[in-house]
């Protein structure tokens, strides 16, 4: 009797846990509590390249735990960011090519993989030898825009006191 008892005690758990949370979602809630945020194996590295040659990066994702997502980001120099890639667009998920490089390729290449639990970043620089940067072309000119504007603020000044006395 007591036999009879326990396994009808097991069998009501079971059919208790089963009406909240089906045997799909036991398992994947298993599996990504065990495995975690998703892995980047490699570390991408900087590239030096010259206008034309051609940027390959390269993001090896384990696979071994479910990814939701691989997005590749490109950060220019100017500091705006601009969505490159997705998992719907063609081609490999895991690599990123750009041929003919010129100046504006230039900035952070990031891969980013991601599920419920978080994402893994890994991010490489692209500098195109040769080049100024647009960031520098726009500091140089913010400098001296400033040194004009005090110029003539000092000679403003100047002239005014010189005007009062």
């Amino acid at each position: 009797m007591w036999k009879n008892l326990f396994i009808f005690s097991v069998f009501s758990t079971i059919l208790m846990e089963s009406e909240a949370e089906s045997i799909g979602e036991k398992i994947f809630r298993k599996i990504v509590s065990t495995c975690g945020q998703p892995t980047i194996n490699n570390v991408m590295r900087n590239l030096t390249l010259r206008s034309g040659d051609t940027a390959r990066f390269r993001c090896s994702v384990d696979m071994k735990c479910m990814v939701s997502f691989i997005h590749w980001h490109h950060e220019m120099t100017n500091g705006s960011v601009r969505l490159l890639r997705t998992g719907a667009t063609q081609g490999t998920p895991y690599r990123y090519t750009i041929r003919n490089v010129t100046p504006k390729d230039a900035g952070f290449y990031t891969c980013i993989a991601g599920n419920i639990l978080g994402e893994t970043v890994s991010s490489a620089y692209l500098e195109i030898s040769g080049a100024d940067s647009v960031f520098n072309k726009s500091y140089l000119k913010f400098l001296i825009l400033l040194y004009v504007h005090v110029l003539v603020m000092k000679h403003l000044v100047t002239f005014h006191s010189d005007w009062a006395s």
